[in-house]
């Protein structure tokens, strides 16, 4: 999340928007947003990890605390996922240099195939 706030300006005039969700209250959630200094992402709090996973595909950690891991999502103009970046773990994650560059690929193929 830092990376995407911190290139929070290359995201916007690409046309991107950033938005982040997370299971745990809007305290927590919060205490998360001030720990990372996050300035300009969206934060979504309290979302219910079983029906995220059941609609998403996005791997779910059950028991005493019960959390998704990394999910990343690239939705196109429609809302549909353009590409997704699935985790088990602590790595493997979109950066956001990834995505500006799918961006800037979706739409010079755009461009080319207009012409």
């Amino acid at each position: 999340m830092v990376d995407f706030d911190t290139n929070i300006l290359l995201l916007r005039d690409a046309g991107i928007s950033v938005f982040s969700l997370s299971v745990d209250d809007a305290e927590e959630t919060q205490k998360l947003h001030d720990g990372l200094r996050i300035s300009h992402i969206t934060m979504l709090h309290s979302v219910d990890a079983h029906a995220v996973a059941d609609s998403t595909g996005a791997m779910l950690q059950d028991g005493d605390r019960t959390f998704l891991h990394a999910t990343g999502f690239l939705l196109d103009p429609q809302g549909v996922i353009s590409n997704a970046v699935y985790s088990s773990g602590p790595i493997g994650r979109f950066t956001a240099n990834d995505i500006l560059k799918k961006v800037a690929w979706e739409k010079l193929m755009l461009e080319r195939a207009k012409s």
